[in-house]
């Protein structure tokens, strides 16, 4: 049955795209001007730094991968939240798939709260801390307890059906409150 399950349909979805978050936005930015100056003043026209002579080489080989790079990041780049039948899943864009079966879950919380004080905020890293929260751009979220003690905040825009979505999968499965 589980085998099954795994295939389903997501029974929640959401994707915040990082272009969403200000400094994000203006990083990419700078970063592609910056890479296209360089492919141009000192890749074509071979012109110095300041008082950093560069050759057009390396002038290239840096700025066009990031000129090209960066805004491809920009477009692409997003938070993918999922709630399957047996499972909750996160792919922050940065670091892979976050998997956290239904059957590891003891309690499903809604935040919406300040959790800066109180979380590890991780865009990028591992699931090894005891409270870290994924979030692009809310701090309100999903608070999943976890059967080890850790603890996992989903950031979401609608807080509400994320955890209806997951309070609904651990009660078809046997798991939550009726």
């Amino acid at each position: 049955m589980i085998a099954l399950m795994s295939d389903a349909p997501p029974l929640f979805r959401e994707v915040q795209p990082y272009r969403e978050l200000p400094p994000f936005t203006l990083l990419i930015a700078a970063g592609t001007l910056f890479s296209w100056f360089l492919v141009i003043w000192a890749g074509l026209l071979g012109r110095p730094l300041g008082a950093l002579e560069i050759s057009r080489g390396v002038a290239l080989a840096i700025g066009l991968p990031l000129g090209i790079l960066l805004p491809l990041a920009y477009g692409r780049l997003h938070m993918l939240t999922e709630v399957f039948p047996d499972r909750v899943q996160v792919n922050n864009g940065m670091t892979g798939r976050l998997r956290f079966p239904l059957s590891d879950v003891v309690e499903v919380e809604v935040r919406t709260d300040d959790i800066r004080d109180d979380y590890n905020v991780r865009n990028v890293g591992t699931v090894k801390s005891t409270r870290i929260a994924y979030v692009v751009t809310s701090d309100d979220g999903v608070q999943l307890t976890l059967c080890d003690g850790r603890q996992v905040l989903i950031g979401s825009k609608d807080p509400q059906a994320l955890h209806e979505a997951i309070s609904a999968a651990r009660r078809a499965a046997g798991q939550g409150k009726p």
